[in-house]
């Protein structure tokens, strides 16, 4: 797995950075940022969906408060 960023890095009000990664050999994506190691734990489906919420997270949420979370198994 080589993760390769695809978004720009942002900076949160407390002067964390974040950006949202993707994997092209395996389809994955998740974002990085530098204040909050579980985050990029989190998986998204879309690049798209990935770097939303590296925005998101860097101008509204960066205490991860509302970190959205992979849907359960069998819903």
């Amino acid at each position: 797995m080589a993760y390769e960023r695809i978004s720009k890095i942002l900076e949160t009000p407390d002067g964390a950075f974040v950006y949202a990664q993707a994997d092209p050999e395996t389809g994955a994506f998740r974002v990085i940022c530098s204040a909050c190691p579980g985050l990029k734990n989190t998986p998204y489906t879309s690049a798209t969906g990935a770097m939303l919420a590296a925005s998101y997270h860097s101008e509204h949420d960066p205490t991860e408060k509302f970190v959205p979370t992979a849907p359960e198994a069998g819903r």
